[in-house]
């Protein structure tokens, strides 16, 4: 995608919008885009069976594998693909920004993430100054609040970049929740007549745990500000 630009200047590319990640399954004439830290890794396996796709030699890794692609790229307003069914998944941003810190940070999440041995953090945060090994939570939000999505990791880049347009329009057809997992897994299944086979449960950050507890009421606002958009479209309040 490109940015909205004056007419006649160049367009400036904007790698922050749109897809990173969206698997094609062509015989349902449908795509799934990748919004990280929402289950994605299960879903991807879960895919892999549905397309042949042979994860064994990657040892499982349903990230370092070439899925079938979309043959163009996403459209900059109104479908994100035209003439194809897409749907995607969503999170509450305070409870992505934790399972983010206890992945990434913390190394919790013992399954697909691979640490950068000089800074101590998962390879894809090693490029930020700001974020370290041992950091606290309430650093590590800090960090997060001053970098922009424009310049920020997938991984907590806000989710609105993924499914919607500049105008804040969500642009795919289906948005599930993560909260609700199961159930629109389940229904996407019966949209695209996929088996019912679940989820794989992968990529999980150590122990369930309340996401609340990590906040202070300060981190709870600074996050909260630093994903307003996906507060507010989304429809999520924290704790809720």
């Amino acid at each position: 995608m490109t940015d909205r630009h004056e007419p006649g200047a160049p367009a400036v590319a904007d790698e922050s919008w749109g897809p990173e990640v969206a698997v094609l399954l062509e015989s349902r004439r449908a795509v799934y885009v990748e919004v990280p830290k929402v289950a994605c890794s299960s879903i991807k396996i879960a895919l892999a069976g549905a397309l042949g796709v042979d994860l064994g030699p990657a040892g499982g890794n349903p990230h370092v594998v070439d899925f079938p692609a979309p043959r163009e790229g996403p459209e900059a307003s109104g479908p994100l693909y035209p003439g194809l069914f897409s749907f995607a998944f969503v999170r509450d941003p305070w409870d992505r920004l934790v399972s983010c810190y206890r992945d990434k940070v913390r190394g919790e999440a013992k399954d697909f993430t691979g640490f950068d041995r000089e800074r101590g953090v998962a390879h894809c945060l090693a490029r930020f100054e700001s974020i370290r090994a041992g950091m606290t939570f309430e650093e590590f939000v800090d960090a997060v609040a001053e970098i922009p999505d424009e310049e920020a990791d997938e991984h907590f880049r806000s989710q609105h970049r993924f499914v919607c347009d500049r105008a804040g329009e969500v642009v795919v057809d289906l948005l599930g929740r993560f909260e609700s997992l199961e159930a629109d897994w389940a229904r996407v299944c019966d949209l695209l007549e996929l088996p019912h086979e679940g989820l794989p449960r992968t990529q999980v950050s150590g122990r369930p745990e309340r996401y609340e507890r990590y906040y202070s009421p300060g981190t709870r606002e600074r996050a909260g500000n630093r994903f307003a958009g996906d507060v507010e479209l989304f429809g999520y309040r924290f704790g809720r």
